[in-house]
C-alpha cells in the first residue's frame, strides 16, 4: 500500500541532519510511495538533491497543513507552541520515561488523534533497535570528551568548536581534536557499554588518538554501582541508556569520598538527565554547543549533548536513513518494529489516562 511520507524541517538549534536521504527517498518513490520534502536552509543535504530525484518540495513547517493521512518524518522535538497533533509522527519523542514535558506532549496527541512511532522504540523480535545514530553518537561523544580532557585550553577549544558548528567528515573532526590536544602517552579512558554500536563508535574515535581504552559491559557493571574505580581514568564515556532504574555508575558521594582521583572529564553520550534512569546523576540538563561542558562535583568537566551525531551530519544522516528507509518502504502497522513502537505509544497513552483519572 502506497503512503505519503512528509520529511519535515527540524527546528532544534544546531541540528543539520535528515532522517531520509535523497538516495533512499528515490527508492521509496520507486516502491510506489510519495515523498514530500520541506525546504530547510540548515539541512546538510541541499533541497535540490531531493527535487532532482522526484520529491515534491514544500515550505518549511507546512506539515501542519498536510493531509491527515500523511506520515510526518523527522528526528528531533516538535515545536512546543502547537496545541494538538493529528498526524502520525515518526521521530525521537523522548516521552516514555517520564521526561520533562512528557504529559503535555502525549496529551496533545490525544487531543488531535495523532500517533507517535518513536524511532527509539522501533525494535526487532530480540528487543534491539533497528535504526539508531548510536555509532556516530559514540564517535562524536568520545571526541568531545577527549577534546576537553586533553585540551591545553578548553575555553579556546569551546570557542573554536562553536564557530565550526559541524564537521564535513570524520577526518576533519579527528584533525580538529588533535590540533587542540596535548600529547600524553598516559591518556586513558573507560567506555561503558563498549560492545554496542555507541560504544564501538566511542572506541573507534579514541583509537584514532592512540588513547589507552578499557571497555566495560554487563560483566563489569552487573553488580551495581557506584564504581569508585572509574575515578582512575582520565576520561569516562557512558554509552549505556538505561531502560530501568539501576544504581548509578558514579555519583557525587563517590567523588566526595575520594582523597584524590584522575578523572578529568565525563562524556555522557546517553544524555538522560531529566529521567530517574540517569546513570550519571551529576547534572540536571543537557549541555549545548555554545557551552558544551559544565563543571560538576570535584571540578570534573561533563559534556552531555543530546544531538551529538549532528556534529557529523552527512555521514550520520546517510547511515541512519539506510537503516530506517527499508521499514518505510514496507510500511506496516500490523507487525514488525513499527507495530512494536506503536505499542509503546498506546501503553504510554493508557498510563497517562490512569494518572489523570
Amino acid at each position: 500500500m502506497s503512503q505519503i511520507f512528509w520529511l519535515r524541517a527540524e527546528t532544534k538549534e544546531n541540528e543539520f541532519r535528515r532522517a531520509i536521504t535523497p538516495h533512499d527517498a528515490q527508492k521509496m518513490i520507486q516502491a510506489g510511495h510519495k515523498v514530500i520534502v520541506e525546504d530547510w536552509n540548515e539541512s546538510i543535504i541541499p533541497t535540490s538533491e531531493y527535487s532532482s530525484i522526484g520529491c515534491e518540495i514544500v515550505s518549511s513547517g507546512s506539515w501542519k497543513q498536510a493531509p491527515k493521512e500523511a506520515i510526518i518524518v523527522g528526528l528531533k522535538a516538535l515545536p512546543e507552541d502547537i496545541e494538538s497533533f493529528q498526524h502520525t509522527h515518526i521521530y525521537f519523542a523522548h516521552a516514555y520515561k517520564q521526561q520533562e514535558g512528557y504529559q503535555e506532549l502525549l496529551s496533545k496527541f490525544i487531543k488531535g488523534g495523532g500517533k507517535i512511532i518513536d524511532l527509539e522504540y522501533m525494535i526487532d523480535e530480540n528487543q534491539r533497535r533497528v535504526c539508531a545514530f548510536g555509532y556516530w553518537a559514540g564517535y562524536v561523544g568520545s571526541a568531545l570528551g577527549a577534546l576537553f580532557a586533553s585540551s591545553s585550553n578548553p575555553d579556546i577549544s569551546t570557542q573554536k568548536l562553536a564557530e565550526k558548528k559541524y564537521f564535513k567528515d570524520k577526518k576533519s573532526l579527528v584533525d580538529f581534536v588533535k590540533s587542540q590536544s596535548l600529547n600524553d602517552s598516559k591518556n586513558n579512558a573507560v567506555v561503558i557499554g563498549a560492545s554496542g554500536r555507541c560504544g564501538s563508535g566511542a572506541k573507534d574515535f579514541l583509537a584514532e588518538l592512540n588513547w589507552n581504552v578499557d571497555g566495560w559491559d554487563r560483566q563489569e557493571t552487573e553488580v551495581g554501582g557506584p564504581f569508585p574505580q572509574l575515578l582512575d581514568y582520565k576520561l569516562l564515556v557512558n554509552c549505556v541508556l538505561a531502560v530501568e532504574k539501576c544504581p548509578p555508575f558514579i555519583n557525587k558521594e563517590t567523588i566526595q569520598a575520594a582523597d584524590q582521583f584522575c578523572l578529568n572529564t565525563i562524556s555522557d553520550v546517553s544524555c538522560d538527565p531529566d529521567s530517574e534512569y540517569n546513570m550519571i546523576p551529576l547534572y540536571k540538563e543537557a549541555t549545548k554547543l555554545e557551552q558544551p561542558y559544565i563543571q560538576v562535583e570535584g571540578g570534573i568537566k561533563l559534556t552531555a549533548i543530546d544531538n551529538l551525531p549532528s556534529f557529523l551530519p552527512k555521514e550520520s544522516s546517510y547511515d541512519f536513513s539506510s537503516q530506517l528507509s527499508p521499514f518505510l518502504m514496507d510500511y506496516q502497522t500490523d507487525n514488525g518494529p513499527i507495530k512494536r513502537s506503536l505499542g509503546f505509544f498506546n501503553e504510554a497513552i493508557k498510563q497517562l489516562g490512569n494518572i489523570n483519572s
